[in-house]
């Protein structure tokens, strides 16, 4: 038994079945661990896709409040006798961004002139802004 007699020589005792069976994972537990770090990753995705269309939604939202105030100071720069309710549209990143203006006279109070800016736009769903704005008449 030359394995027995190499042992003896070194100082350690030969390798029994409670040795062999000690070291090392099963196939079953790699397999656990597997399907718990694939279901931590798939959280981690879910998590990042709902974290882009927050960014997406934000940046449509600031783009829209620009394009609404920039509308209302350019009518509010005007005479009240010439402002004038229309609309028009503005593609940015493939978003178009629908501007719509009114001009209602004597609101809120006589001698006061209100406009209203509403964007509408889609990107995943549909959104709207009011901005609003009184001149003097």
């Amino acid at each position: 038994m030359l394995g027995g007699k190499f042992f003896k020589i070194q100082g350690l005792e030969p390798p029994t079945i409670r040795h062999l069976r000690c070291g090392g994972f099963t196939v079953v537990e790699v397999l656990i661990a597997m399907t718990i770090f694939s279901i931590a990753i798939l959280g981690l995705a879910a998590g990042t896709a709902s974290v882009m269309r927050a960014n997406q939604t934000s940046y449509h939202n600031s783009i829209a409040a620009n394009l609404a105030q920039d509308k209302l100071e350019e009518l509010k720069s005007r005479t009240a006798a010439n402002i004038t309710p229309g609309n028009d549209t503005q593609p940015i990143d493939n978003v178009t961004f629908t501007r719509d203006w009114t001009v209602t006279a004597d609101a809120p109070v006589p001698g006061v002139t209100r406009i209203d800016v509403t964007m509408t736009w889609n990107d995943y769903t549909n959104h709207s802004l009011t901005v609003s704005s009184a001149v003097k008449q």
